[in-house]
């Protein structure tokens, strides 16, 4: 009767051991990753380029673009991340890289959604060749993409080969469903915005065209955008200008647009509002389109390039799917009188034109007073020239005809002809007199000298 009391205990022991390996699976199931759902803060995104060959045939060299950083949300969905903001939407199961013709060829993911790796390709009958292959790392707290993409191709004989490697770095802010990180967390986690206001991120890379103010400032700068752009012939595109005081508050002022001299400036025509129109037969080259306001200007690149090597080009441009650069091009105004606006200081280069201007003027108006001057003392002389003779010679003759008709009335002895002229005190009174002719008795005037009727020298008339 006893021996079955004593298996009881064994069957106690038996049963604990049981529930003790029943519950391992359900501690271990308790070890799983946290969820990698919530609010991120995302790293510029950095490129480096490395090229191998490069002709004149490729077009522009690759140059680093990258992408802004900022907050960003991030799905987990399965074993996949989808993640929002800081540029544009991505996923850990495709390519960061969006060149056209480019295909996700392999993709493999970790499954407790930690590790991903994706590799794209272009297709085997496309002339363009390009492998890029993406990597992304994760934590419970950061996430690391690293991405590397090799670029080959031949256009005009030429062959263009370019490799480069993009990384960015995601740090937790919050993780869906769990309170705020605490005080010692990183100072970027720390300062994040919250989930509704980090959503829209994008638009921080586009210029501040939204502030507006009560009583804005003189004009102290000037935003085009695109910086660059890709065109291709027969085209047409809007450039987006915004001129700004000192406080960022946006101005009703617009720019002057124009075209800068160049090999295809004769191709293209640009408006009032800042929209560039290229000809059908514009040729390939390099373009500069100039927005100025107040003598102050910035010049946007533009690359005019053939449909056949367009979508190539682009691929290596670094500008985004519409050939657009996301960078404004910008430029700093020095204050003066814009839109109605009058300011206490001048542009002192219309000041020295000014001044030029203003010695040029007094200059030329002395010059021309002192040649007024010298004309009228040249009239007075040359006067004085034709009048002197004429009155001497008809003094003279009076003179002579006197001393020879007056003679024995004078000192009862005859007068020499030279000793008349040394008897200066009696030409007035001897002009004041008229003259006779002694032969017809006809009467002339002082200044005449012989008669009209037989030529007879005339004598004064006593």
């Amino acid at each position: 009767m006893r021996r079955p009391l004593l298996a009881s205990p064994a069957l106690l022991l038996a049963l604990l051991a049981s529930s003790l390996v029943a519950a391992t699976p359900r501690a271990g199931a308790a070890q799983d990753p946290p969820t990698l759902s919530g609010s991120w803060t995302a790293s510029a995104l950095t490129e480096q380029w490395a090229v191998t060959a490069w002709g004149e045939a490729c077009g522009p060299r690759p140059r680093p673009q990258g992408a802004p950083g900022g907050a960003v949300q991030i799905q987990q969905q399965g074993s996949e991340l989808s993640i929002s903001g800081a540029g544009r939407p991505w996923s850990t199961a495709e390519c960061w890289e969006q060149m056209p013709g480019l295909a996700r060829s392999m993709h493999s993911a970790s499954g407790n959604a930690r590790s991903w790796q994706t590799r794209c390709t272009t297709p085997a009958n496309d002339p363009r060749r390009a492998v890029v292959t993406t990597t992304t790392q994760a934590t419970d707290t950061s996430i690391q993409m690293v991405e590397a993409g090799q670029y080959q191709f031949i256009i005009q004989d030429t062959t263009c080969s370019a490799s480069v490697t993009r990384t960015r770095t995601y740090t937790l802010v919050r993780r869906a469903g769990e309170a705020p990180p605490a005080a010692s967390a990183p100072p970027p986690v720390a300062s994040a915005p919250p989930v509704a206001s980090a959503l829209p991120a994008a638009p921080e890379k586009k210029p501040a065209a939204s502030r507006t103010c009560d009583a804005p400032g003189e004009p102290a700068r000037l935003e085009v955008t695109p910086s660059r752009k890709l065109m291709r012939p027969g085209e047409r595109f809007q450039f987006r200008a915004l001129v700004m005081d000192a406080e960022g508050c946006a101005l009703p002022t617009r720019p002057a647009w124009s075209i800068a001299p160049g090999p295809l400036a004769s191709a293209a025509t640009v408006d009032a509002t800042g929209a560039l129109s290229l000809g059908a037969d514009a040729g390939e080259g390099k373009l500069g389109l100039v927005a100025s306001v107040a003598d102050k200007g910035v010049t946007v690149a533009i690359e005019v390039t053939s449909p056949d090597r367009y979508e190539a080009l682009l691929a290596t441009s670094g500008l985004n799917e519409a050939g657009e650069s996301d960078q404004a091009a910008f430029a700093m105004i020095a204050t003066g009188t814009i839109g109605g606006r009058t300011t206490a200081g001048e542009d002192l280069g219309r000041q020295r034109k000014n001044l030029f201007v203003a010695i040029v003027g007094g200059v030329a108006a002395c010059l021309g007073f002192a040649g007024l001057v010298l004309l009228r003392r040249g009239r007075r002389r040359a006067g004085a020239d034709v009048e002197g003779p004429a009155s001497t010679g008809s003094v003279s003759g009076e003179r002579g005809s006197a001393g020879a008709e007056e003679a024995p009335a004078s000192a009862g002895a005859p007068i020499a002809g030279g000793a008349t002229v040394a008897e200066a005190p009696v030409q007035p009174g001897a002009r004041a007199r008229g003259k006779i002719c002694p032969t017809c008795g006809e009467l002339y005037p002082g200044e005449a000298m012989f008669c009209g009727k037989d030529g007879t020298q005339l004598v004064l008339i006593n």
